[in-house]
């Protein structure tokens, strides 16, 4: 059994000293918090049971000067470990944490209330009333509380057994189903073994081997070697702490909040994020100066207010890599307070066209995350893959996998018959696509449905509309050809023609095989290229070397027309090239043709 529990609670109430008296090890890591005795970062300990379940354990700072270093532990946490000393009871600050757990849906919470040592039973149990009065009224919780001493070992037997029944008793379902993923919280460099990165793995295992992408800078890292709870792994688990080494990775190019996932995995890395804000969020502001934290990561964001205070617009200073419906914390200037919360429900830009759109497929309290998934893309981009866990759509077609909003379709079809009336040859589904940015799938069901209609035709030249024929040349195509003619071997120079509609005819006329591109800006008429393959070839027996004097000499060209002419030569398979020569590969024959 693997999880991750996490600590919460009023500074100097005794955090890292009640992990101490569970796990034997003491957690902070920087020489300053112990002489201080406060911790200031995470800190990190394990709790093993005698049936080997493997339970990491991450002690948060407690005091509000370093809530964002608190907020980088919990947005991978199972279980919440929430501190209150029963000396000085439910404070302020014990408050402002459980806002934070409730914003980010941390359901799973045991209570210890530390320090029984120093008070009597009546007092603490006007602390624990305290508490049970203050979860109610924030979260509507009803949590285990256990009473403990982490200085004379009253109660941690029990509070350690009481973690790992309810460790065992865990729905570790996770909201976000991406795959293998893990936010870095802290990366350092060891000789020997090169960049290791900590943090808390979800999603899936991590294997020895596996290749990662490293998030925002898409690079690519392969595991050399991992480490959880002290041991080497061939393979980590996910629901667990790990640290993980990386062949060619250098430390600078690694910080905290930066996310580790597969390759393919399904997240965006955008500095313009949509967040549909959790009820009783309330920035009083249309336009506000906010902090965000996700992950472990936080940066500084401009907010404005969008569909009557139920959504948020967000620009942040710096991108972030961020997962679909992930949770995320609006924290007012500095870090110290939370002023909200939401879920990333959109990333990039928004057209004025789209942004109403998205508000009416928000505005239905739609709990599911799947199904909220599919009415935003659907409602935004017109189309959403199908998936086992969506169900059938509302004003929507289901098309080989995908579903398609009929207002979508209509479009589509608008632009697909706008872009054949206007094309001067078929076109293939590929080109289609691309053209009104659909999935090709998408594309190809809607050709076959015109092409059943008899509104569309394809042949194996492409889709058209039906009846159209691209056998004559229409008076501009022919009068373009005529140009290229006149200019014989020495080629027809795009870019000393330029003129509407330019490349379309080029295109065309190449399709129709009338003229062949010696690259994207130069063309011959095929006659005239026929003509000069025979001035080069005639003679040549394969294997022969031909230089580009030889070239000059034969077809009567300057230097700068003859190298167009031997790669597009090189790429008909005629010579191939071999330094400064091009050794031929076939015979010429009278007949012979491209």
């Amino acid at each position: 059994m693997y999880a991750v529990i996490g600590t919460a609670g009023h500074v100097d109430h005794g955090k890292s000293a009640l992990i101490q008296a569970l796990t034997g090890i003491h957690p902070s890591h920087l020489p300053q918090e112990l002489m201080r005795g406060m911790t200031i970062d995470l800190g990190f300990a394990c709790l093993c049971s005698p049936d080997n379940d493997e339970i990491g354990i991450i002690d948060v700072p407690g005091h509000e000067r370093f809530l964002r270093n608190m907020l980088s532990a919990l947005w991978g946490l199972d279980l919440v470990l929430f501190v209150v000393a029963a000396d000085e009871g439910w404070s302020p600050l014990s408050q402002e944490h459980l806002r934070v757990i409730n914003a980010l849906d941390l359901r799973e919470i045991i209570v210890a209330v530390n320090k029984c040592d120093l008070v009597d039973d009546a007092q603490i149990g006007q602390v624990e009333e305290d508490i049970l009065e203050n979860f109610l009224a924030e979260s509507d919780l009803l949590p285990d509380i256990w009473r403990v001493s982490a200085k004379t070992g009253e109660g941690i037997d029990a509070l350690r057994q009481g973690l790992l029944t309810r460790v065992r008793n865990l729905k570790l379902s996770q909201a976000l189903t991406q795959g293998p993923h893990l936010y870095i919280d802290r990366v350092f460099s060891v000789n020997g073994i090169g960049t290791t990165v900590t943090g808390t793995l979800r999603g899936d295992g991590v294997d020895v081997g596996d290749v990662l992408c490293l998030y925002p800078g898409n690079q690519r890292v392969k595991v050399k070697s991992i480490q959880s709870y002290h041991r080497a792994r061939e393979r980590a688990q996910p629901c667990s702490r790990v640290a993980m080494s990386f062949r060619q990775l250098k430390k600078e190019a690694v910080a905290r909040g930066d996310c580790l996932a597969k390759p393919d995995a399904d997240i965006a890395v955008s500095r313009e994020w949509i967040v549909r804000l959790r009820p009783g969020t309330n920035l009083l502001k249309k336009q506000s100066e906010l902090e965000v934290a996700l992950g472990t990561s936080h940066t500084q964001a401009r907010c404005y207010l969008l569909g009557e205070g139920r959504l948020a617009r967000l620009q942040l200073s710096t991108p972030l890599p961020v997962f679909w419906g992930q949770a995320v914390l609006l924290m007012t200037p500095g870090g110290s307070r939370m002023a909200g919360a939401g879920r990333v429900v959109w990333t990039g830009p928004l057209s004025r066209e789209q942004r109403p759109r998205l508000i009416e497929a928000l505005a239905a309290q739609e709990t599911d995350l799947s199904q909220l998934r599919c009415r935003v893309q659907l409602a935004v981009k017109g189309y959403v893959r199908a998936g086992d866990e969506t169900e059938p759509q509302p004003d929507c077609h289901l098309l080989a996998g995908w579903w398609l909003a009929d207002y979508y379709r209509q479009r589509c079809l608008t632009q697909l018959n706008k872009i054949l009336s206007q094309a001067t040859s078929a076109l293939t589904v590929e080109e289609l696509a691309a053209r009104v940015q659909v999935p090709v799938e998408i594309t190809t069901e809607l050709v076959c449905e015109q092409c059943a209609s008899r509104q569309w035709q394809k042949t194996a030249e492409g889709v058209s509309l039906f009846g159209a024929s691209f056998g004559q040349l229409n008076h501009e195509q022919q009068m373009l050809l005529d140009e290229i003619n006149t200019a014989g071997k020495l080629c027809f120079s795009a870019v000393q023609h330029e003129r509407p509609r330019l490349v379309q005819q080029l295109k065309a006329l190449t399709e129709k095989k009338y003229i062949v591109p010696m690259d994207d800006k130069l063309f011959i008429a095929r006659e005239h290229y026929q003509a000069l393959l025979e001035a080069v070839f005639h003679g040549c027996n394969p294997g022969e070397l031909l230089s580009i004097a030889d070239v000059r000499q034969r077809t009567g060209l300057a230097r700068k027309q003859v190298i167009p002419l031997l790669n597009r030569m090189e790429r008909d398979g005629w010579v191939r090239r071999e330094g400064d020569l091009r050794r031929v590969r076939k015979r010429w024959l009278a007949e012979a043709t491209m």
